[in-house]
């Protein structure tokens, strides 16, 4: 976390080393990816990966931090008013496939009892929870809904076509990323939110 917090004292090859992490376990995977790979999408060499990271499992947690850390950045002005909140969650899902990606890739490959930087985590998933009790508050989303259950449903709606492009495609004949597909997707959002007002 304290690495997080002093960005500005660390040196450039850590964020580099970060970054080219994050995408080497993305495409790979925890158990995939080595630590050679690392240093050469870095530009560097190994043993710089080595003095800032210990391990591969060092590195991964590192790496995950730093996905968070960035979404954190985001949660500043999140919108009170539900199309606006859908427009960002999909636009941010859809310009961030890493993100999802490295999600993926602790529950397939990590002890999900024990998820990594959970205090951290779960700050972030309360702070958008909490925006999502003030829509209930204002009569947008149902009020009669615990507010983290409907937060998880409403995530999986929104995260599922671009969690499986494939069947998105395969489905609808529609890339999720296409102007088609994300009206057509946002009409049925509001669909199903009035479906469960209705309840």
């Amino acid at each position: 976390m304290g690495s997080e917090s002093n960005k500005s004292d660390r040196p450039a090859s850590y964020d580099a080393i970060l970054e080219a992490a994050v995408a080497e376990f993305a495409e790979r995977g925890r158990d995939g990816v080595r630590m050679e790979q690392v240093a050469v999408r870095a530009g560097l060499n190994k043993s710089l990966v080595y003095r800032h990271f210990e391990n591969r499992d060092k590195l991964f947690e590192a790496a995950l931090q730093s996905v968070f850390s960035k979404r954190f950045e985001l949660l500043e002005d999140l919108p009170t008013e539900l199309n606006g909140l859908f427009d960002l969650w999909t636009g941010r899902i859809a310009s961030d496939p890493q993100f999802m990606k490295m999600l993926l890739r602790e529950s397939l490959e990590s002890d999900i009892e024990q998820p990594i930087h959970a205090d951290l985590r779960s700050s972030y998933y309360a702070h958008q929870i909490k925006a999502m009790q003030k829509q209930q508050e204002q009569g947008q989303l149902p009020t009669d809904a615990d507010a983290e259950s409907l937060f998880l449903m409403l995530t999986a709606v929104l995260v599922f076509p671009y969690l499986l492009p494939q069947i998105t495609k395969l489905v609808t004949g529609s890339s999720p990323h296409s102007v088609k597909f994300k009206r057509r997707w946002k009409k049925m959002f509001r669909v199903l939110v009035r479906q469960l007002e209705t309840e």
